[in-house]
């Protein structure tokens, strides 16, 4: 038999444990998997960012794809390479970058999902753009915040459309501190979410392919300590609807793996964060 090698590609960002974990793994378990007239084993490097040719020869077999989309370097190389080059990658990039959360929302929404009140708000301030002028005075229109707020109810989460993290999540219990949330919140688009409140658990459910897992989530712990360590928090009738709710978004999306925030109340599990596809 001969020995072929499958090149494995990591696009990083600030990762830290998991990449070390995966090779390591990969090194102890030394595989060596017959198929056909070959043995394939497998060798792992980090992708870089730097110059490259769009002709030039295929790197990769396959990229697990965990920031590309926020480094377009990155991210316009490992599209060349899926054009190109047939190379897989987890996720999609295509899926990553155009479905942002407000598209998610609305996918679910139309699926009959539990998804909290939802509104998209113009942002305070914009970029100074040619013709931004023309078009603000043209098409823009007044709006009365506080009648938005109204409307959801009170508490409110303001956050960015798109992007992860936590980023510029804000709480905001009452007309007062939406406004000053608003004001503040610059050039960033952002939606008004009617909070799940009050709420008796948090979860997350990761999943990969067809395999998930379910964590018990502490959003008020520091970043290390969010995924508890609880056990038997979750009916066997709960976790397969909470498995069914994601695997569902991963299949409607098109990523291979995602993660999904829920929060539960009154019986029912509303799903609140699920375009994760860099968990």
């Amino acid at each position: 038999m001969a020995d072929v090698t499958k090149r494995i590609g990591l696009s990083l960002g600030a990762d830290i444990c998991w990449p070390i974990a995966f090779t390591e793994i990969l090194k102890r378990l030394d595989l060596a998997i017959p198929v056909g007239m070959n043995k394939v084993r497998f060798h792992v490097e980090r992708l870089t960012i730097d110059p490259f040719d769009v002709r030039e020869p295929k790197r990769y077999d396959l990229v697990i794809d965990r920031l590309t989309h926020w480094y377009h370097v990155r991210r316009e190389w490992i599209k060349k390479a899926v054009i190109m080059d047939d190379v897989y990658v987890f996720n999609n990039p295509w899926a990553v970058q155009s479905m942002e959360k407000l598209t998610t929302y609305a996918g679910m929404i139309r699926l009959g999902f539990p998804i909290p009140k939802t509104w998209l708000v113009p942002p305070h301030s914009y970029e100074p753009v040619a013709d931004l002028e023309y078009t603000l005075n043209t098409y823009a229109r007044l709006f009365d915040l506080g009648s938005i707020g109204k409307k959801l109810g009170y508490p409110i989460f303001m956050k960015p459309y798109d992007g992860g993290g936590w980023r510029a999540v804000t709480k905001l219990d009452d007309e007062s501190a939406l406004r000053e949330a608003y004001d503040q919140s610059g050039k960033l688009v952002m939606t008004l979410q009617a909070a799940v409140h009050p709420f008796d658990r948090f979860v997350r459910c990761i999943g990969l392919g067809p395999q998930t897992h379910v964590v018990l989530y502490d959003p008020k712990a520091p970043l290390h300590d969010r995924y508890t360590m609880a056990r038997d928090f979750m009916t066997a009738e709960e976790r397969s609807l909470v498995d069914g709710m994601t695997l569902v978004i991963n299949a409607f999306f098109g990523w291979d793996f995602n993660s999904c925030e829920l929060l539960h109340k009154a019986g029912t599990w509303h799903p609140i964060d699920f375009a994760n596809p860099c968990p």
